[in-house]
């Protein structure tokens, strides 16, 4: 059956999935690789290695797509039921195939004598197209119905599945595709920070819609992404609505906006430190070197970073940083005071014309009512100038460390780009 529709379901096999043992990359590898024949993912269903459940997934499937591809369940072992199972739905027997036994045989002959078992792997489902592995001894199966449509069968390993989607499936439905181009995604993305999902949606809400882009939030921890998909055949027919969608967000968001793509926001600080002739020097309590590990990530960081202090405790503070010890008593390590004091300190110990100053409550203990966990005060040190923010951020320690490593590079962007206007 020549398909007609974009539509491909994907059923995940294995009680591993199921428990959470084993995170499924195998349903991402096969999305990613068929986006660009413009093969769409609409829908992943996991199931556990009873061949019933199987046989219904599988036979749900192709009654919603007509074209499903199984991962899982093809190994030698009694609990590999795939097989068997999916050839009860298209109504054939297993056959065993001598030339994949002999295949099979030579692949072990290097490793001993080969266990009887395996000969299992030498069962196919009448009919099935056999696709080599050439990274295992599961071959990728594909069996094919006029009325229930098409159903390719993968092994587990996510490095199988790699191997054989790059090397077979992909040309297998390239080479199926119904005369003329297929539409294809095209896609921008933008990085933000310093804003929440939520608020985001909320100010493009109603504004984007009249170019007939799919516009979806990717929240992470340090930041929210903004992707942008139009579906064509070729990327003319939607690179000027691309454009006016990223022209439209930018104006909305502002400097919330960091880059486009996949830069990171210390890649993008250091491209503006350079430009700039600056270098930076940074303190950091709360966060204990992630400013400093982020900032010299990338090849030629030495350009603009002089280095860093971590001043966790409060005689580091004094000694290293000269923070005021009356500060300290007065107002304590988390305060708008002691946080200008670290940048101040680092730009003059470090004779840099920038700083990056964060100390704060990362928890689990350590807060009270006037300062909970998560609180955090940033302060950026940019020639004679120093601004100071404080921040909440919820979420685990990691989750805050991480956030505050974030808000202190941004405020340094932010900082840098409005000492230019």
């Amino acid at each position: 059956m020549k398909r007609e529709s974009t539509a491909i379901e994907i059923v995940s096999i294995g009680e591993e999935l199921l428990s959470g043992a084993t995170l499924d990359t195998n349903a991402a590898t096969i999305a990613q690789a068929l986006e660009p024949l413009g093969l769409r993912v609409v829908r992943r269903t996991t199931v556990g290695d009873d061949a019933a459940s199987i046989a219904d997934a599988v036979a749900s499937a192709l009654a919603r797509t007509g074209v499903v591809i199984t991962t899982g369940g093809l190994g030698p072992t009694n609990d590999d039921t795939t097989k068997a199972a999916v050839a009860g739905v298209f109504g054939r027997p297993l056959e065993f195939r001598e030339e994949l036994w002999a295949g099979l045989k030579e692949r072990w002959a290097r490793r001993g004598r080969i266990p009887e078992t395996n000969r299992r792997q030498a069962e196919v489902p009448a009919g099935a197209e056999v696709f080599p592995n050439p990274r295992g001894t599961a071959p990728g199966l594909a069996m094919e119905d006029e009325r229930l449509g098409l159903c390719i069968l993968l092994p587990g390993p996510p490095a199988e599945v790699q191997a054989l989607v790059r090397g077979a499936i992909v040309p297998f439905l390239a080479g199926r595709q119904a005369s003329g181009e297929a539409a294809r995604p095209f896609r921008r993305q933008l990085r933000t920070s310093g804003v929440a999902e939520s608020a985001i949606a909320e100010r493009v809400a109603g504004r984007l819609g009249d170019l007939a882009l799919d516009v979806a939030y990717l929240p992470e921890v340090d930041g929210v992404d903004i992707r942008l998909t139009g579906w064509a055949s070729d990327e003319a027919e939607v690179a000027g609505r691309l454009d006016e969608a990223v022209e439209r967000l930018r104006e909305i968001l502002g400097l919330h906006v960091y880059a486009e793509g996949a830069r990171d926001l210390a890649q993008v600080v250091g491209d503006l430190l350079r430009e700039r002739g600056v270098t930076v020097a940074v303190a950091e309590s709360c966060t204990a070197g992630l400013i400093a590990r982020r900032l010299t990530e990338f090849p030629g960081s030495s350009d603009y970073f002089w280095g860093g202090m971590i001043v966790y405790d409060d005689r580091a503070k004094v000694e290293l940083l000269g923070v005021s010890e009356e500060t300290l008593r007065r107002h304590g390590a988390v305060s708008e005071e002691t946080a200008r004091e670290m940048a101040e300190g680092a730009c003059r110990r470090s004779g840099s014309a920038a700083a990056i100053a964060v100390t704060g409550i990362a928890g689990p203990a350590g807060g009270t009512e006037e300062k909970p966990v998560g609180t955090v005060w940033l302060a950026v040190r940019l020639k004679d100038k120093t601004v100071a923010k404080r921040r909440y951020y919820p979420g685990t320690r990691d989750m805050v460390r991480v956030r505050a490593a974030q808000g202190g590079l941004d405020l340094l962007r932010r900082t840098l780009l409005q000492g230019q206007r």
